[in-house]
């Protein structure tokens, strides 16, 4: 495996921890926002990354955004959501906190940036050959 491939894999994994431990406030933000990004050192075989939340705009800045047009959770209960409450519209304050209290709403939200993590691996190569040493 090459130094770029093995930097590639870290990063990779370091998101999807990330997105498993992240906060809703943090989840929130990212569906909204976006703003992923990464630092990344390479000490001789080792590879050290870090995911940060805004900084400067990158490849990953976009990973997990919505910004309302689809909300996640309505994509994944589809005609479900009557079982467990509708979200307040977009755009209404009142639909920060209800995704802040919901937790159906957050594994959704992990769920769907942990896809996008998988699924968008040409972001990953992207932010490597443009950001990594």
């Amino acid at each position: 495996m090459d130094n770029k491939q093995a930097i590639i894999e870290s990063l990779a994994r370091a998101l999807e921890s990330w997105v498993r431990h992240a906060s809703a406030a943090q989840l929130w933000q990212v569906q909204q926002h976006g703003g992923l990004g990464a630092s990344i050192a390479v000490e001789e075989d080792t590879v050290h990354v870090r995911i940060e939340l805004g900084g400067p705009r990158n490849p990953l800045s976009d990973l997990g955004r919505t910004d309302g047009r689809l909300p996640v959770t309505e994509a994944f209960l589809g005609n479900g959501a009557a079982a467990w409450g509708a979200p307040p519209p977009h755009g209404n304050p009142a639909r920060e906190a209800w995704f802040l209290s919901n937790e159906l709403a957050q594994e959704h939200a992990r769920q769907y940036l942990l896809a996008e993590v998988r699924e968008r691996r040409d972001v990953l190569v992207r932010f490597v050959e443009e950001c990594a040493p």
